[in-house]
Formats: C-alpha cells, sequence, structure tokens
C-alpha cells in the first residue's frame, strides 16, 4: 500500500513567468509536461491557439509541482483516503519507468452500459443488461457515484452498422471535443453531417463527455453521455456550473429502460446525491486534479483533432488556412469505443 508520506512520481519544475512567455512561446510548457503541453504548439495549429491559447497559458502556469502534491495528500486525514489520492496522482502525472508512448495521456477506464446486446471485449463476463461496467472489466451495477473533475461537449460521428445487421462500428469517422471543429470534416457549423442541421437527427450526434472521481475514490472513470443518454450530460454540466466548484457535491448516475416495438435500451439518468458533499479536503486535490487532466488529456486531445482536420483539408484542398471548410475525406487515428451503441439501429427507436 501506498504510504501517505510517499512522494508521488512527479518531477518538480519551475513555472515560468507571463514575461517569460511573452518572449519565449515554448517557456509555457513546464519541462514535466514537454511531451504533452509542447505539442499544442506545434506547425500547423494556429487557429487551435486563436481559441486556447489563453488556457494552455493558464495551465502550464497552474500545474501543481511536486511539493504542493505531497502538500494536498498530508492534508487528507483519512490514511486511507490519501493512500488512494496519491495512486491517482501517481497514474495521471508521470512515465512509467522503461515505457515511451508517443501519445501520453492518461489510460482511464470508462463507465459503459450493457443494453443486451454488442461484443465489446472490455466487457466483464456474467454481465447483466441494464447496468453499468467499467472497461477494466469490473462490474459497476445498476447506479454509479462520482464528482466531475472535467466536463466537455462534444460531436461524434459513427459508420452506419454493418450490412449483416451486427452491431460491430470500430473507430468514429469523426470526433471534435468542442463541437467547433471535427477531426476529419472541419468545421462544425459548415458540416453537411452535423447534428441536427435540418431540425432531424444526423450521421453527427451531440455527446457529454465527462471525467469523474469515484465516491470511493478508488479511481477517475471517463463518462460518455450520448444518443438517448446526451441529455443527462447536459444536466450534469449544468449541475456542475452550480456550485463553487464541480467536485463539490456527489451524483448518482442511474438507468432507464425504454422500449419501443421490439427494441429495448437504457438511457442514464442524473441527480446530485442528496445532503452529502465532496468533503472539503478533497477540494484541492480536485483542483489540482483538473489542472493535470487539461494539461493531459483534454488539450493534448483537443489540439490532436485540430491539428488532424488541418492535414486533412490541406491534403485534400491544398487549401493551408486551417480546417474552415467541410467534407474532406476521413482521417485516420481516432479511437475504437467498442460495444457504444446507446440506442438500437437508426430509425428504429427515438
Amino acid at each position: 500500500m501506498t504510504k501517505k508520506n510517499e512522494k508521488p512520481v512527479v518531477t518538480e519544475t519551475e513555472t515560468p513567468t507571463v514575461e517569460e512567455v511573452d518572449s519565449n512561446p515554448e517557456a509555457i510548457v513546464p519541462a514535466e509536461t514537454t511531451s504533452t503541453l509542447a505539442a499544442l504548439l506545434g506547425d500547423n495549429n494556429d487557429l487551435f491557439m486563436r481559441y486556447y491559447g489563453e488556457n494552455v497559458n493558464r495551465v502550464a502556469k497552474e500545474l501543481p509541482s511536486d511539493t504542493a502534491l505531497m502538500k494536498i495528500i498530508d492534508a487528507i486525514p483519512d490514511e486511507t483516503a490519501a493512500d488512494s489520492i496519491s495512486e491517482i496522482i501517481k497514474r495521471i502525472s508521470g512515465h512509467r519507468k522503461g515505457v515511451y508512448n508517443t501519445d501520453e495521456r492518461p489510460d482511464l477506464p470508462e463507465l459503459r452500459i450493457f443494453h443486451g446486446t454488442g461484443n465489446d471485449v472490455n466487457r466483464p463476463e456474467n454481465q447483466q443488461p441494464g447496468q453499468f461496467y467499467l472497461t477494466s472489466k469490473e462490474n459497476v451495477g445498476k447506479e454509479f457515484i462520482g464528482t466531475v473533475l472535467l466536463v466537455y461537449s462534444g460531436n461524434t460521428m459513427w459508420p452506419p452498422n454493418d450490412s449483416s445487421g451486427g452491431t460491430t462500428r470500430g473507430a468514429p469517422q469523426c470526433i471534435s471535443l468542442d463541437r467547433k471543429v471535427g477531426s476529419t470534416y472541419g468545421e462544425c457549423k459548415a458540416c453537411p453531417n452535423r447534428p441536427w442541421r435540418d431540425g432531424k437527427p444526423n450521421a453527427c450526434a451531440n455527446d457529454v463527455v465527462a471525467i469523474m472521481l469515484t465516491k470511493n475514490l478508488k479511481d477517475l472513470v471517463i463518462v460518455r453521455f450520448s444518443k438517448t443518454s446526451e441529455a443527462a450530460g447536459r444536466m450534469l454540466m449544468k449541475f456542475a456550473k452550480r456550485g463553487t466548484y464541480p467536485w463539490s457535491k456527489w451524483y448518482k448516475l442511474t438507468l432507464q429502460e425504454e422500449k419501443k416495438e421490439r427494441n429495448r435500451w437504457f438511457k442514464m439518468q442524473v441527480e446530485p446525491v442528496a445532503d452529502e458533499y465532496v468533503p472539503e479536503y478533497l477540494h484541492p486535490f480536485g483542483d489540482a486534479m483538473c489542472t493535470m487532466l487539461e494539461a493531459k488529456q483534454y488539450l493534448p486531445g483537443l489540439a490532436s483533432i485540430y491539428r488532424q482536420a488541418r492535414e486533412t483539408l490541406e491534403e485534400n484542398t491544398g487549401n493551408s488556412a486551417g480546417p474552415a471548410l467541410a467534407g474532406a475525406a476521413p482521417a485516420g487515428g481516432t479511437g475504437d469505443y467498442g460495444d457504444m451503441d446507446d440506442v438500437p439501429e437508426e430509425g428504429k427507436a427515438p
């Protein structure tokens, strides 16, 4: 077990001053995050920096040092909780010894729903329909409780189901993490596939993604609210905005069964846990972890999408102005979400 006074594996560096940032753009990236944040300042990413340059500067300056993380752990009065938080910080903050990976975004488990069909290899054996599970093959049950560390709205365009009637889909055709720019088709508002373009469902759909700390403090979990569950994601985002911090309340996710003709599926519902708040001694951890997730998960992913969109556009049109057009050919590299169907085949359910 990790001891409370054991330091998390991170490297303490000196955060650059505003003057250093202004005189040297590369100085906004502290040494311990060069491999992730430096990618945000690469070539062909001027549109990303126009939208998110201030966020990059803020995150680089706010990244907690080794000393700050140790103080957060030492201030947790419960030793078991302190050990759990220390383990999470280790997983998020540093390189794994002997492993050098070009994509160093944290590998977090994802919360999924078993609707009764699908071939997700990450689903636990003997999983029951109408229950949650983690892609780490852990059966969660009928409810999940956690608090929000980071949440964002995006779009995902999936390929159609295969012609044999199965549900295997593989990788999304296009992903946006901000509903502004997609990885394949560029500017979302100009895309013919954008959600509800003509007031009707389209090939691309809105989603909301949250990274949540489990109530037992054992892990950080990605929760993707898509299709019929997207409304629950929007509600979670509203709840997160109301508190002093997004991580000040616990939220409970449950499943509601839906049926139409011969089809059955489950959609997520969300509500705050009544009269129960995240302990104040965990608030500094929430703040630090939010910044670390921005630096190591969200912003690198966002920058990668902007870069991918621009490269695709340039390849197909010869235009070097950035992802301002839609309709380019698909570009690879997006993740395979596996068993992600949230409702039956399009047209068979709302």
